[in-house]
């Protein structure tokens, strides 16, 4: 039997994950710095900036928590500034099943700030931040967004919203990545394409994918792959119309090896139209469709 399905065993699923589970590492390696005391100041600042805040209301079991992962990779640092980059990784639980699927796997270039060891971090929703706040903020709004969207049909919004608030508060510190004016990769088209009105079919392929997809693998395996292909043509006809999205990129960063592994086993499904609508959204992972 195909692994993926092994892990679709009973676990019941008893609500949504909205608190979050958090791991953040600082990797200073690249620099020569003789005193790296301050880098591990930053991490466990950080750690318990990011999972001590109240984001949220609601409570979740150590099951049901998002999990994230943050590496912080310090290109330089001088004068208070850091210069770094930022991959992230966010997972939530599959229903009735001990697996987890990846739902944001993504990589930011801009992730710099000013720090100074043992400053204060606090998040302020109506008021500017220092940029290592804002950065942080921000993407824990966005995970929580994109989580609640895999849970109910535009179940982000709220929080999508204090993302935007963040971008907007951000664009005037002079740090970059939080700009329209940037490249189309970065933190505004981020939360732009999750927000904008013209691109509310990719929020309705976080629900459909993983609600009426991934949720639906234990009891109904069938189902789950009609959806789960389904989704993917929901997005090629979004990229049709709107080519080259920094959440569809993201999207498959984080689901390419999932979607392989799905239709690799299980009951039977006709994969023709399928790899087809793969190889037009994705042709970076054309090798790996060639897989299903």
């Amino acid at each position: 039997m195909n692994k993926f399905l092994i892990a679709f065993c009973l676990f019941p699923f008893v609500i949504m994950a909205q608190l979050i589970d958090c791991q953040i590492t600082i990797n200073s390696d690249l620099i020569d710095q003789t005193n790296k005391q301050i880098f591990e100041t930053l991490e466990r600042d950080l750690n318990e900036f990011v999972n001590t805040t109240s984001w949220v209301d609601q409570k979740a079991d150590d099951h049901n928590k998002i999990q994230i992962s943050m590496v912080v990779t310090v290109e330089n640092y001088k004068n208070n500034n850091v210069q770094a980059n930022l991959q992230i990784q966010s997972s939530r639980p599959v229903f009735n099943s001990t697996y987890t699927t990846v739902v944001m796997n993504r990589k930011d270039d801009d992730f710099s700030f000013d720090y100074q060891e043992f400053e204060s971090l606090n998040y302020n929703p109506n008021n500017s931040n220092t940029n290592l706040v804002a950065l942080m903020s921000f993407y824990v709004y966005v995970i929580l967004g994109m989580d609640a969207d895999t849970f109910s049909a535009n179940g982000g919004a709220d929080f999508y919203e204090q993302a935007r608030k963040i971008v907007d508060l951000s664009q005037r510190t002079g740090f970059s990545g939080w700009k329209q004016s940037e490249n189309r990769n970065n933190r505004y088209w981020l939360i732009d394409q999750l927000t904008s009105p013209t691109y509310d079919a990719f929020r309705g392929v976080l629900y459909n994918y993983h609600r009426l997809g991934l949720d639906q693998m234990h009891d109904r395996p069938d189902m789950g792959k009609n959806a789960i292909a389904a989704s993917i043509k929901s997005i090629r006809d979004l990229t049709d119309r709107n080519p080259n999205l920094v959440v569809v990129q993201n999207f498959f960063d984080a689901k390419s090896d999932e979607i392989v592994q799905i239709f690799s086993g299980g009951p039977n499904f006709d994969t023709n139209s399928l790899v087809e609508d793969l190889n037009r959204v994705a042709p970076f992972f054309t090798t790996k469709w060639s897989e299903i």
